[in-house]
């Protein structure tokens, strides 16, 4: 009865990107801005993304950590970071319960709630990629095409629908097979995921000239 139990779970579960790491290469105006790397973890309770990232632009470095953790549904359970800008380092955090996500930061505490027309919360954190890599496999679960984005990194927070009358360009490297979720306000954004393994093969961010773009081994 267990194992059949568990056999059920496991076929009801939400699809997800497969186990493992996955490293990006950022770009601004076309020169290279630096890397992130996301490991994905299937846990007890649901996923975990943890991300390490790093940026060199105009001289300065950069730096970033952050741990998502989400529910067995995909919705965030808590969301760890800390910001690496040069000469100072900053902590935040987000807990969530029902309607509502509260920030607690080094530079101060704030609370969230659920846009009108959303029913689920998304963590889309200024340049940190862990929150767009999972998204496309969240609006699947949920099937959504709305949702409250929070980024703690901006103290800033509020609804984002899909835009499917937005047809972007698609870039030269990503493959045949991928397809566009297009968000165009606040801030237009278009990722290419391969709807097979929901994997984010890029993220271009016209207003900012910026990608963050896939290393596969060829």
């Amino acid at each position: 009865m267990l194992a059949l139990v568990f056999v059920v779970a496991a076929a009801t579960a939400p699809a997800t990107p497969a186990d493992g790491a996955y490293t990006y290469a950022v770009s601004v105006g076309g020169a290279s801005a630096g890397k992130t790397t996301i490991q994905l973890t299937h846990t007890s309770g649901g996923v975990q993304l943890t991300e390490t990232a790093s940026a060199s632009y105009n001289g300065a470095e950069f730096s970033g950590t952050s741990t998502l953790n989400l529910d067995g549904s995909l919705a965030p359970a808590s969301y760890t970071a800390v910001y690496s800008p040069p000469g100072h380092t900053v902590h935040t955090a987000l807990a969530f319960k029902g309607n509502t996500a509260n920030e607690t930061a080094d530079n101060g505490n704030m609370a969230f709630t659920l846009g009108a027309s959303t029913k689920n919360f998304a963590v889309l954190d200024g340049t940190m990629f862990a929150g767009f890599f999972i998204l496309p496999a969240q609006l699947r679960a949920w099937n959504a095409q709305s949702f409250t984005a929070v980024s703690p990194m901006f103290g800033h927070g509020g609804a984002i629908a899909l835009d499917a009358a937005l047809k972007p360009d698609r870039p030269k490297d990503v493959p045949a097979a991928d397809v566009p979720l297009s968000v165009s306000d606040p801030v237009e954004f278009t990722l290419w995921y391969d709807p097979a393994t929901l994997v984010v093969d890029e993220l271009v961010v016209p207003q900012q000239d910026a990608t963050y773009a896939r290393l596969r081994s060829r």
